[in-house]
Protein backbone atom coordinates (compact mmCIF):
# COMPACT_ATOMS: atom_id res chain seq x y z
CA UNK A 1 0.00 0.00 0.00
CA UNK A 2 1.15 3.42 -0.40
CA UNK A 3 2.47 5.82 2.04
CA UNK A 4 0.23 8.61 1.79
CA UNK A 5 0.88 10.04 5.46
CA UNK A 6 4.07 10.07 7.90
CA UNK A 7 3.75 8.74 11.15
CA UNK A 8 2.55 11.49 14.42
CA UNK A 9 6.02 10.20 16.39
CA UNK A 10 8.57 12.79 16.94
CA UNK A 11 12.25 11.42 16.47
CA UNK A 12 15.35 13.08 17.20
CA UNK A 13 18.61 12.22 14.93
CA UNK A 14 19.86 11.49 18.67
CA UNK A 15 17.12 8.85 18.87
CA UNK A 16 18.83 6.53 15.79
CA UNK A 17 22.19 7.12 16.89
CA UNK A 18 21.95 4.18 19.45
CA UNK A 19 24.07 2.03 17.14
CA UNK A 20 25.86 3.94 14.23
CA UNK A 21 27.49 2.49 11.31
CA UNK A 22 31.32 3.62 10.23
CA UNK A 23 33.48 2.34 8.29
CA UNK A 24 36.69 1.10 10.25
CA UNK A 25 39.56 3.37 10.03
CA UNK A 26 41.75 -0.02 9.89
CA UNK A 27 40.53 -2.32 7.86
CA UNK A 28 38.14 -0.14 5.62
CA UNK A 29 35.14 -2.55 6.52
CA UNK A 30 31.38 -1.85 8.46
CA UNK A 31 32.12 -1.34 11.89
CA UNK A 32 29.85 0.00 14.81
CA UNK A 33 29.71 3.01 17.15
CA UNK A 34 27.57 1.82 20.24
CA UNK A 35 26.24 4.79 22.18
CA UNK A 36 24.40 4.34 25.61
CA UNK A 37 21.93 7.37 25.57
CA UNK A 38 19.47 7.75 28.72
CA UNK A 39 15.93 8.67 27.71
CA UNK A 40 14.89 12.84 27.50
CA UNK A 41 18.42 13.71 27.20
CA UNK A 42 19.35 16.72 24.84
CA UNK A 43 20.99 15.83 21.77
CA UNK A 44 24.69 15.87 22.24
CA UNK A 45 24.68 18.24 24.81
CA UNK A 46 25.01 15.42 27.79
CA UNK A 47 27.56 13.17 28.18
CA UNK A 48 27.12 9.88 26.61
CA UNK A 49 29.02 6.42 26.97
CA UNK A 50 30.65 5.92 23.27
CA UNK A 51 32.35 2.65 22.34
CA UNK A 52 33.73 0.90 19.11
CA UNK A 53 33.62 -1.94 17.43
CA UNK A 54 34.68 -3.69 14.34
CA UNK A 55 33.90 -7.60 14.22
CA UNK A 56 36.55 -7.83 11.41
CA UNK A 57 40.21 -6.58 12.53
CA UNK A 58 38.74 -6.20 16.20
CA UNK A 59 41.08 -3.29 16.35
CA UNK A 60 40.78 -0.02 18.99
CA UNK A 61 40.61 3.73 17.78
CA UNK A 62 43.00 5.57 18.95
CA UNK A 63 42.48 7.19 22.72
CA UNK A 64 40.74 10.53 22.71
CA UNK A 65 41.63 11.17 18.55
CA UNK A 66 38.92 12.75 16.05
CA UNK A 67 38.98 10.76 12.69
CA UNK A 68 37.28 13.27 11.04
CA UNK A 69 37.28 16.50 9.02
CA UNK A 70 38.13 19.74 11.34
CA UNK A 71 37.67 23.54 11.03
CA UNK A 72 40.51 25.85 11.26
CA UNK A 73 40.88 29.36 12.48
CA UNK A 74 42.90 31.70 13.27
CA UNK A 75 43.32 32.37 17.41
CA UNK A 76 43.78 35.97 17.41
CA UNK A 77 40.37 37.46 16.10
CA UNK A 78 42.23 40.56 14.28
CA UNK A 79 44.83 41.05 11.54
CA UNK A 80 48.37 41.84 12.42
CA UNK A 81 48.81 44.80 9.73
CA UNK A 82 45.76 46.59 9.92
CA UNK A 83 43.69 45.25 12.73
CA UNK A 84 40.89 44.31 10.60
CA UNK A 85 38.59 41.64 11.89
CA UNK A 86 38.97 37.79 10.23
CA UNK A 87 36.77 35.84 8.77
CA UNK A 88 39.22 32.84 7.84
CA UNK A 89 37.79 29.83 8.45
CA UNK A 90 38.61 26.73 6.46
CA UNK A 91 37.61 22.42 6.92
CA UNK A 92 40.90 20.24 6.64
CA UNK A 93 41.49 16.81 6.98
CA UNK A 94 44.84 17.52 9.06
CA UNK A 95 45.61 19.68 11.75
CA UNK A 96 48.65 22.08 12.28
CA UNK A 97 49.11 24.76 15.03
CA UNK A 98 50.21 27.47 12.62
CA UNK A 99 49.29 28.45 9.09
CA UNK A 100 49.37 31.27 6.59
CA UNK A 101 46.80 33.46 6.35
CA UNK A 102 46.02 36.28 4.06
CA UNK A 103 44.41 39.44 5.50
CA UNK A 104 41.09 40.51 3.08
CA UNK A 105 41.37 43.53 3.82
CA UNK A 106 45.20 44.87 3.42
CA UNK A 107 45.72 41.72 1.30
CA UNK A 108 48.93 40.82 3.30
CA UNK A 109 49.42 37.55 4.52
CA UNK A 110 51.27 36.15 8.10
CA UNK A 111 51.82 33.05 10.10
CA UNK A 112 49.34 33.11 12.80
CA UNK A 113 48.48 30.18 15.22
CA UNK A 114 45.74 28.37 14.67
CA UNK A 115 42.83 26.65 16.74
CA UNK A 116 39.76 24.17 15.74
CA UNK A 117 36.61 22.88 16.08
CA UNK A 118 35.50 19.28 15.38
CA UNK A 119 32.89 18.87 12.40
CA UNK A 120 31.39 16.03 11.36
CA UNK A 121 31.09 16.67 7.27
CA UNK A 122 33.00 18.11 4.47
CA UNK A 123 31.95 18.37 0.65
CA UNK A 124 33.30 14.37 0.73
CA UNK A 125 31.84 12.61 3.69
CA UNK A 126 29.51 12.11 6.50
CA UNK A 127 30.44 11.14 9.82
CA UNK A 128 29.73 10.20 13.60
CA UNK A 129 29.38 13.10 15.74
CA UNK A 130 31.80 11.37 18.73
CA UNK A 131 35.18 9.87 16.57
CA UNK A 132 34.75 11.94 13.28
CA UNK A 133 34.31 8.46 11.36
CA UNK A 134 33.16 8.18 7.88
CA UNK A 135 29.36 6.73 7.78
CA UNK A 136 28.88 3.35 6.33
CA UNK A 137 25.28 4.43 4.85
CA UNK A 138 26.06 7.66 2.41
CA UNK A 139 26.07 8.76 -1.27
CA UNK A 140 26.45 11.83 -2.62
CA UNK A 141 23.48 13.43 -4.88
CA UNK A 142 24.76 16.59 -6.62
CA UNK A 143 26.46 18.94 -4.05
CA UNK A 144 24.80 16.88 -1.16
CA UNK A 145 25.63 13.83 0.88
CA UNK A 146 22.34 11.44 1.74
CA UNK A 147 23.43 9.77 4.53
CA UNK A 148 21.99 7.80 7.52
CA UNK A 149 22.98 6.19 10.85
CA UNK A 150 22.02 2.70 10.72
CA UNK A 151 18.94 0.92 8.53
CA UNK A 152 16.47 2.44 11.34
CA UNK A 153 17.07 5.83 10.46
CA UNK A 154 17.15 4.98 6.98
CA UNK A 155 13.84 3.03 7.05
CA UNK A 156 12.76 6.44 8.88
CA UNK A 157 14.12 8.50 5.90
CA UNK A 158 11.79 6.26 3.48
CA UNK A 159 9.20 6.88 5.06
CA UNK A 160 9.33 10.46 5.33
CA UNK A 161 10.70 10.54 1.64
CA UNK A 162 7.84 8.29 -0.03
CA UNK A 163 4.53 9.69 2.46
CA UNK A 164 2.27 12.25 0.23
CA UNK A 165 1.28 14.19 3.22
CA UNK A 166 3.51 15.54 6.46
CA UNK A 167 2.18 15.68 9.51
CA UNK A 168 3.38 16.12 13.15
CA UNK A 169 1.63 16.86 16.40
CA UNK A 170 3.63 19.83 17.55
CA UNK A 171 7.16 21.45 16.43
CA UNK A 172 10.43 20.01 17.97
CA UNK A 173 13.52 21.98 17.03
CA UNK A 174 14.92 18.32 18.08
CA UNK A 175 12.66 17.24 15.22
CA UNK A 176 14.73 15.09 12.59
CA UNK A 177 11.73 16.15 10.11
CA UNK A 178 12.37 19.92 10.61
CA UNK A 179 16.05 19.66 10.44
CA UNK A 180 16.57 17.60 7.46
CA UNK A 181 18.28 20.00 4.63
CA UNK A 182 15.78 20.66 1.67
CA UNK A 183 16.75 18.34 -1.20
CA UNK A 184 15.44 15.26 0.85
CA UNK A 185 12.05 17.12 1.54
CA UNK A 186 11.65 18.05 -2.61
CA UNK A 187 9.43 16.29 -4.16
CA UNK A 188 11.28 16.21 -7.31
CA UNK A 189 14.08 13.81 -5.78
CA UNK A 190 11.39 11.60 -4.16
CA UNK A 191 12.44 8.92 -6.89
CA UNK A 192 16.07 9.41 -7.17
CA UNK A 193 16.35 9.49 -3.17
CA UNK A 194 14.31 6.17 -2.91
CA UNK A 195 16.29 4.00 -5.39
CA UNK A 196 19.14 5.07 -3.55
CA UNK A 197 17.15 4.17 -0.01
CA UNK A 198 16.45 1.15 -1.42
CA UNK A 199 20.44 0.43 -2.81
CA UNK A 200 21.63 1.19 0.54
CA UNK A 201 19.27 -1.49 2.28
CA UNK A 202 20.92 -3.89 0.23
CA UNK A 203 24.81 -2.73 1.12
CA UNK A 204 27.15 -5.28 1.44
CA UNK A 205 29.56 -5.12 4.51
CA UNK A 206 32.56 -4.49 2.15
CA UNK A 207 32.14 -0.17 0.90
CA UNK A 208 34.85 -1.42 -1.97
CA UNK A 209 32.25 -3.72 -3.50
Amino acid sequence: MENTRTEKIIKSLRSFSKEIFVICPHCSKKAIVITQIEENTIPYQTETKVTFKCDNCFKPLIKNRWYGPIEIFAKTKNCGFCGSEFKFSQKVDKYNTEAIIKCEVCLKEKLYTIDYNHTYANNKQATDPYFGLQLWLQTTIEKNIFWAYNYEHLEYLEKFVSAKLREQEFISKYSLSQRLPNFIKLAKNRDRILKIIERQKNIKFDPKN
